[in-house]
């Protein structure tokens, strides 16, 4: 057990505390084409094939094209969201011991929306939302390294609430969560399938969350 060494806890959302990758959850949600949105960022942005500025032009063409990107709509749609089974749970019983953080790479209004929902009080999205005077959709800003910008805003979480960084654990499953499993001594990797690389990172590996209990 973690209890004595640790007093922090950096939780991820996506593959983590949910089964989906929240991106083309809401170009689902939203109604448009999964299929489309992973040609304009898997096969031509990531690619090269397509700058960032297109690429984030033909995003939100592709959700304006709905009707339904606006404020309103997609606070109720994250609101809908499932977690993964035994998620509020283990949130609870981590709040008893540790104080939590979400770092996401997914969108700020959806992490606030999780954060909400978990009580939990510091969170961290890659991506703003923008919004137009009527809560319409009009541009976001997304940074391509996320496993870079999770670390940047775990620092400035440390730092802000001087916090030791030798006292953090952190729980995730993907390839933004790589440098903080670098960084932090006592990685969690979680998931059935969690990326290969973590697995040579993490301190810890387990398959189903409710593990954790083991652990921390």
């Amino acid at each position: 057990m973690l209890k004595e060494k640790i007093d922090t806890v950096i939780l991820d959302i996506d593959g983590t505390l949910t089964e989906t990758i929240s991106w083309y959850e809401i170009t689902e949600g939203l109604g448009a084409s999964r299929a489309t949105h992973v040609d304009i960022f898997e096969e031509r942005f990531r690619k090269g094939k397509l700058s960032y500025l297109d690429a984030k032009k033909e995003l939100i063409g592709l959700w304006r094209s709905t009707r339904n990107a606006n404020k309103k709509y997609m606070e109720k749609m994250f609101r809908s969201w499932k977690f993964k089974k035994d998620v509020v749970e283990i949130v609870e019983y981590l709040k008893k011991f540790y104080r939590l953080c979400l770092i996401s790479g997914s969108v700020d209004l959806y992490v606030e929306a999780i954060a909400e929902r978990l009580g939990i009080p510091h969170w961290y999205a890659n991506t703003d939302l923008i919004w137009d005077k009527e809560g319409n959709l009009v541009d976001l800003n997304y940074y391509a390294d996320q496993a870079a910008k999770k670390l940047e805003q775990f620092n400035e979480f440390i730092s802000r609430n001087n916090i030791e960084k030798e006292r953090c654990s952190v729980i995730g499953d993907g390839d933004s969560d790589i440098a903080l499993f670098r960084e932090l001594h006592y990685g969690i990797a979680v998931n059935k399938d969690p990326h290969p690389e973590l697995e040579s990172l993490a301190f810890k590996m387990i398959k189903e969350l409710k593990e954790i209990k083991k652990i921390l």
